[in-house]
């Protein structure tokens, strides 16, 4: 027969392991559990990274492209409008014609501030006491859609700018992609206008809101007037036929600017029909590939 002792050990061990086992398997719950909400949490900040960001082979032409803008807003050559960026300002934005007839692409450009616009199906939005529910050719949801805001005074004059149209806006360093989806018929009409949502991926870390917008007169606008994305909807649009029609046509920007643009993609992009198209979300196209690993 075994001593005392060696029972007395047996039966510890037959209390103890159970209760081992159990916290064991509570700690690889809880270790999984963390796991799956850091993925969740990876996934929810790449998905604060605008989908409708130009690719970053086109977007290194930022600075480049400001620095044109700006040096033609100093030549003060083909000025075709001007106004004031806050109301009580003096016209203080000029909108230049000077890149209209270049080599295989034509657009008006600015350099302005961004304050924000909320209108449209969520116009609801923190500060934004006077929103309207539609915005001017639809009602593009301002905290999905990426789109931009000219005067309706300036729209009204040039008639080759077309609803919808594509611009590419050149703020914090980055290049972002939106559709001219509302004018500002205010008095005064003031220029320098984003929704929410490209307000807020040009500057992540400002907490913009309905009435707290960027500004500083560093944002520069340029308006591919002719050039309409397809899937284009009332309240939504396909960001992806955005995307590839705003690095077709800011590479050939900066090319016959005399800059290193990318090689567009090839493929027609660009129409004037409004379609039903995929929701604009900037979370749309993350992948998420990781949240279960």
């Amino acid at each position: 027969m075994g001593s005392p002792n060696s029972f007395a050990l047996l039966l510890l061990l037959f209390i103890t392991i159970p209760s081992i086992l159990a916290r064991s398997t509570e700690l690889s719950i809880h270790q999984a559990h963390h796991k799956r909400a850091y993925n969740l949490r990876s996934s929810v900040r790449r998905r604060k990274v605008a989908n409708f960001a130009a690719a970053s082979d086109i977007s290194s032409n930022a600075e480049f492209l400001l620095s044109a803008a700006t040096a033609s807003k100093k030549a003060g050559k083909n000025v075709v409008a001007t106004f004031p960026a806050q109301v009580g300002d003096k016209n203080n934005v000029d909108i230049l014609g000077d890149w209209l007839k270049l080599d295989g692409v034509s657009a008006y450009h600015f350099i302005a501030d961004m304050d924000v616009d909320c209108d449209g199906v969520d116009f609801k939005c923190a500060g934004n006491p006077d929103g309207q529910s539609e915005t001017s050719f639809g009602a593009l949801n301002a905290a999905q859609v990426p789109f931009y805001v000219l005067p309706l005074k300036f729209t009204d004059a040039h008639k080759d700018i077309k609803p919808n149209s594509l611009g590419a806006i050149v703020c914090n360093k980055k290049i972002v992609y939106g559709i001219y989806g509302d004018q500002n018929g205010d008095d005064p009409q003031v220029i320098g206008e984003a929704s929410i949502v490209l307000a807020q991926a040009c500057f992540p870390d400002d907490k913009l809101s309905g009435d707290n917008g960027h500004t500083p007169l560093d944002v520069l606008y340029i308006v591919f007037g002719s050039q309409v994305p397809k899937g284009v909807g009332k309240t939504t649009i396909d960001v992806d036929a955005l995307k590839t029609l705003g690095d077709q046509q800011t590479s050939l920007l900066v090319k016959a600017l005399g800059g290193n643009g990318a090689a567009p993609t090839t493929g027609k992009t660009n129409g004037t029909k409004p379609a039903k198209g995929k929701s604009s979300s900037s979370d749309d196209d993350t992948d998420d590939s990781d949240d279960d690993n």
